[in-house]
């Protein structure tokens, strides 16, 4: 078998079987797709990966997820407070402080989200989750449900309350793009 292999070809150490599975792939076309004809490998087909396996997380991997995660709550405080300042003044109170009320909900809606995928991910990976499955469930519904009860209060009081109500519910995006743009000054940062 080994005669078979082309003459380019290298043994990969197991971090660069990625970079050589992206590499055979980009070879295989030139669109980086099978050529024509050829049918893509089934699941049993594929190499065996040197890589870590899903259920297997370095610390350091780990490290990174809970900064990404900390640095994400705080964009949203900070987002949140930045917007409700900045509408106080000009269009009222009531708007500022639905903002306020709509950040809090968001952050709480980010904290039980995150939660929510951390024990996903456990019972798909592991087979087996601290939380049972029905607390799953429920901490997905009650976010929802505690959202529109909010909203309906908020807007049987007044409508401008739940526009900024509905606006602070949008930091969680604005930390996102936020935490992107963080990601890719320091990755660029990295790289160079």
């Amino acid at each position: 078998m080994d005669a078979e292999k082309p003459e380019n070809s290298r043994e990969d150490a197991p971090g660069d079987s990625h970079e050589a599975s992206c590499e055979d792939a980009s070879q295989a076309s030139p669109e980086g797709s099978p050529k024509s004809g050829e049918a893509e490998p089934s699941a049993e087909e594929w190499p065996e990966s040197g890589e870590l396996a899903w259920s297997e997380v370095s610390e350091q991997e780990m490290a990174e997820y809970a900064a990404t995660v900390r640095r994400l709550e705080w964009m949203i405080v900070g987002a949140g407070a930045g917007c409700a300042a900045a509408v106080a003044r000009p269009l009222g109170w009531m708007l500022a402080a639905g903002v306020l009320l709509g950040t809090v909900l968001g952050w709480i809606n980010f904290r039980w989200l995150a939660a929510t995928v951390n024990a996903i991910g456990e019972r798909i990976v592991e087979g087996k989750s601290r939380e049972r499955g029905a607390a799953v469930v429920a901490r997905i519904f009650g976010r929802l449900f505690l959202i529109a009860l909010v909203a309906y209060v908020i807007f049987t009081c007044s409508l401008r309350g739940l526009v900024g109500f509905l606006a602070g519910l949008t930091m969680p995006v604005v930390a996102v793009m936020c935490e992107a743009v963080y990601e890719f000054v320091a990755s660029n940062r990295r790289s160079s």
